[in-house]
């Protein structure tokens, strides 16, 4: 009977938070003025949209996000963008953020600045713990509080096109406190960084990049190799990656999309620069974070197809896509197990208007399910 009931709560939260968000869609486009189409453009497309998500794991979402968009007929995605978001959700996430994307800032100079300031009042911790123990924890010990603001700056140098020089560096303080006062699995487990961490990264990229628009590709290929290394707060450490994407449209109006991650930390990091497995931007229809460790290996599969057109005078876009999403996380020092794999599966709608991508999915990860309604593809 319980089930049941959370099914049908699901369904019907479904279908109610789609119907908003629509309707958010149609009083936006109906207040816009007459604009030009994309990167193709030349002039200002300033776009203000109210922000009405929904995700399994946050709950309800609502806040605004403002956009400049600048275009010139030539550079892709725009010349530059400004945006600025207010965002909270009723499981009490804040994501309150100021980013500044200017690809053209010289010829062949990129630089992208953002300010962030992160509140979750229930973030997830599970330990590596199996299903049926956990299933003897409540949610307040099984979850944490944690206050995240940080700055970012990124720096990506052309070098012999199509190879590129991407450095970053990345500053933030990070809060956290358990939810229960007793039987927290944070506090018993005592992972390192269970008492938060001031940390200040540094991070050096060599990228091979094909893609045709980095915001929504439809062709092209993006290889990055990636170091990353972190200093504070009693940690010395950092991360290892490879990223491989691959974009291709066997017919005009559909893409096939799939990206492989491998990673791995080295020396002394915080358990939350672990990698997780789970959540909207990892794997669909797990909950956040589901599994965390020292390496992970990720796979994310889409077939999308951007055919329907609702406005070519504003650039509205509405397109669809299935999806599959498999990967594991293991311990460093152990070699990756064949049998512990993650599988997630679903599909889902994308509504494009200029630069901006919302997307919806609905996945199914084992007994689990997740609705996610937020903002650009998830690579």
């Amino acid at each position: 009977m319980t089930r049941r009931r959370n099914t049908k709560d699901c369904e019907f939260l479904t279908a109610l938070f789609l119907r908003w968000l629509i309707w958010a869609m149609v009083i936006v486009v109906s207040a816009q003025v007459a604009g030009a189409a994309s990167y193709e453009s030349s002039g200002q497309n300033f776009t203000m949209i109210p922000l009405v998500n929904f995700s399994s794991d946050d709950g309800t979402g609502y806040g605004l996000r403002v956009s400049l968009f600048e275009y010139d007929g030539v550079s892709r995605p725009y010349r530059k963008t400004y945006s600025a978001q207010a965002f909270f959700t009723t499981k009490g996430k804040w994501v309150h953020r100021f980013y500044m994307d200017m690809p053209h800032l010289r010829p062949g100079h990129r630089v992208e600045i953002e300010a962030l300031y992160e509140k979750e009042d229930f973030a997830n911790y599970y330990g590596g713990l199996s299903e049926s123990v956990l299933d003897t924890y409540t949610k307040a010990q099984k979850t944490f509080q944690q206050n995240h603001p940080k700055l970012r700056v990124m720096w990506i140098r052309d070098l012999r096109l199509p190879w590129r020089l991407r450095t970053e560096f990345r500053m933030g303080r990070n809060r956290i406190r358990p939810n229960a006062t007793a039987g927290s699995i944070l506090s018993d487990l005592a992972p390192p960084g269970a008492d938060g961490a001031t940390l200040f990264h540094t991070t050096v990229a060599l990228q091979y990049d094909t893609r045709d628009d980095y915001v929504n590709s439809t062709k092209g290929v993006f290889e990055e190799f990636l170091v990353e290394y972190g200093l504070g707060s009693g940690f010395s450490g950092g991360k290892m990656t490879y990223e491989h994407r691959h974009f291709f449209s066997p017919v005009p109006v559909f893409t096939l999309a799939h990206r492989l991650h491998v990673g791995l930390t080295f020396g002394d990091v915080p358990f939350y620069e672990a990698f997780p497995l789970g959540g909207s931007s990892v794997l669909r229809g797990a909950p956040a974070a589901r599994w965390r460790d020292s390496g992970r290996i990720l796979l994310n599969g889409e077939l999308r197809w951007r055919g329907l057109i609702l406005s070519d005078q504003y650039n509205i876009r509405l397109g669809m896509l299935a999806f599959g999403d498999v990967g594991q996380v293991f311990n460093r020092s152990e070699v990756p197990s064949t049998d512990d794999w993650h599988v997630g599966a679903g599909a889902g709608l994308r509504f494009y208007w200029h630069s901006t991508v919302l997307r919806a999915d609905y996945g199914i990860s084992g007994k689990n399910r997740g609705i996610y309604l937020t903002f650009s593809h998830v690579f």
